[in-house]
Protein backbone atom coordinates (compact mmCIF):
# COMPACT_ATOMS: atom_id res chain seq x y z
CA UNK A 1 0.00 0.00 0.00
CA UNK A 2 1.59 3.56 -0.79
CA UNK A 3 0.42 6.86 -0.16
CA UNK A 4 -1.37 7.35 -3.29
CA UNK A 5 -3.76 4.08 -1.73
CA UNK A 6 -4.15 5.28 1.29
CA UNK A 7 -7.84 5.66 2.14
CA UNK A 8 -9.64 8.38 3.70
CA UNK A 9 -10.94 7.76 6.84
CA UNK A 10 -15.02 7.96 6.88
CA UNK A 11 -15.73 6.21 9.75
CA UNK A 12 -13.13 4.99 13.08
CA UNK A 13 -14.45 1.48 12.73
CA UNK A 14 -14.72 1.16 8.79
CA UNK A 15 -13.03 -2.33 6.99
CA UNK A 16 -10.62 0.06 4.91
CA UNK A 17 -9.52 1.89 8.21
CA UNK A 18 -8.87 -1.18 9.80
CA UNK A 19 -7.07 -2.75 7.09
CA UNK A 20 -5.32 0.36 6.55
CA UNK A 21 -3.95 0.63 10.63
CA UNK A 22 -3.04 -3.33 10.24
CA UNK A 23 -0.73 -2.10 7.20
CA UNK A 24 0.69 0.53 9.41
CA UNK A 25 1.48 -1.77 12.16
CA UNK A 26 2.69 -4.25 9.99
CA UNK A 27 5.46 -1.12 8.52
CA UNK A 28 6.24 -0.39 12.12
CA UNK A 29 6.60 -4.05 13.66
CA UNK A 30 8.83 -5.13 10.87
CA UNK A 31 11.81 -2.29 12.06
CA UNK A 32 14.82 -3.38 13.89
CA UNK A 33 14.58 -2.23 17.50
CA UNK A 34 10.76 -3.08 17.61
CA UNK A 35 9.27 -5.33 20.01
CA UNK A 36 5.68 -5.09 19.08
CA UNK A 37 2.54 -2.45 19.87
CA UNK A 38 1.35 -0.89 22.46
CA UNK A 39 -1.31 0.82 23.35
CA UNK A 40 0.32 3.08 26.58
CA UNK A 41 1.20 6.05 25.12
CA UNK A 42 -0.97 9.23 26.08
CA UNK A 43 -4.76 9.40 25.02
CA UNK A 44 -6.01 6.59 23.16
CA UNK A 45 -3.65 4.58 20.35
CA UNK A 46 -6.11 2.12 18.90
CA UNK A 47 -7.88 1.70 16.21
CA UNK A 48 -11.50 -0.09 16.39
CA UNK A 49 -11.78 -2.48 13.82
CA UNK A 50 -14.18 -5.60 12.88
CA UNK A 51 -12.51 -8.04 15.83
CA UNK A 52 -10.58 -7.12 18.30
CA UNK A 53 -9.00 -3.32 18.46
CA UNK A 54 -5.65 -3.02 16.75
CA UNK A 55 -3.56 -1.60 19.96
CA UNK A 56 -0.47 0.87 19.00
CA UNK A 57 -1.79 2.44 16.15
CA UNK A 58 -4.13 5.56 15.74
CA UNK A 59 -5.24 6.63 12.34
CA UNK A 60 -6.69 9.87 12.32
CA UNK A 61 -7.93 11.99 9.35
CA UNK A 62 -4.94 14.19 9.53
CA UNK A 63 -2.29 12.09 11.78
CA UNK A 64 -0.98 8.29 12.01
CA UNK A 65 0.00 7.84 15.99
CA UNK A 66 2.06 4.69 16.15
CA UNK A 67 2.72 3.22 20.18
CA UNK A 68 5.59 1.27 19.90
CA UNK A 69 7.70 -1.41 22.30
CA UNK A 70 11.50 -1.04 21.39
CA UNK A 71 14.66 -3.15 22.43
CA UNK A 72 17.95 -1.94 23.14
CA UNK A 73 19.35 -2.82 20.70
CA UNK A 74 19.81 0.59 19.86
CA UNK A 75 19.26 3.77 20.58
CA UNK A 76 15.58 4.68 21.14
CA UNK A 77 15.53 7.09 19.17
CA UNK A 78 16.75 5.60 15.83
CA UNK A 79 14.18 2.89 16.55
CA UNK A 80 11.27 6.01 16.85
CA UNK A 81 12.82 7.02 13.64
CA UNK A 82 13.12 3.83 11.77
CA UNK A 83 8.67 3.66 12.11
CA UNK A 84 8.34 6.75 11.37
CA UNK A 85 10.16 6.51 8.01
CA UNK A 86 8.78 3.06 7.95
CA UNK A 87 4.92 4.53 8.12
CA UNK A 88 5.37 7.71 6.38
CA UNK A 89 5.70 6.00 2.64
CA UNK A 90 1.92 5.17 3.70
CA UNK A 91 0.41 8.27 5.52
CA UNK A 92 -0.15 10.01 2.46
CA UNK A 93 -0.79 14.17 3.61
CA UNK A 94 -1.02 12.75 7.21
CA UNK A 95 1.55 13.55 10.20
CA UNK A 96 3.28 10.48 11.73
CA UNK A 97 3.93 10.49 15.35
CA UNK A 98 5.93 7.63 17.64
CA UNK A 99 5.41 7.07 20.97
CA UNK A 100 7.87 4.77 22.22
CA UNK A 101 5.65 3.40 24.86
CA UNK A 102 7.45 1.04 26.80
CA UNK A 103 11.35 -0.45 26.50
CA UNK A 104 12.38 -3.90 27.03
CA UNK A 105 15.62 -5.72 27.47
CA UNK A 106 17.11 -9.36 27.61
CA UNK A 107 14.70 -12.38 27.61
CA UNK A 108 11.67 -9.71 27.15
CA UNK A 109 12.71 -8.38 23.80
CA UNK A 110 13.79 -11.69 22.44
CA UNK A 111 10.21 -12.88 23.33
CA UNK A 112 9.06 -9.87 21.71
CA UNK A 113 10.45 -10.22 18.46
CA UNK A 114 9.25 -14.01 18.42
CA UNK A 115 5.40 -12.16 18.86
CA UNK A 116 6.26 -9.62 16.23
CA UNK A 117 6.74 -12.07 13.57
CA UNK A 118 3.35 -13.47 14.05
CA UNK A 119 1.96 -9.12 14.01
CA UNK A 120 -0.50 -8.04 11.65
Amino acid sequence: MTAAEAPPIDSPGSQAAGEFAEHVAAAAVRCPGVAGLSADGPGDVVTYRRGSPLRGVAVRDDEIVVCVVATLERPVYETAEAVAAAVAPLAGERSVHVIVGDVVAGADAGDAATAREHSP
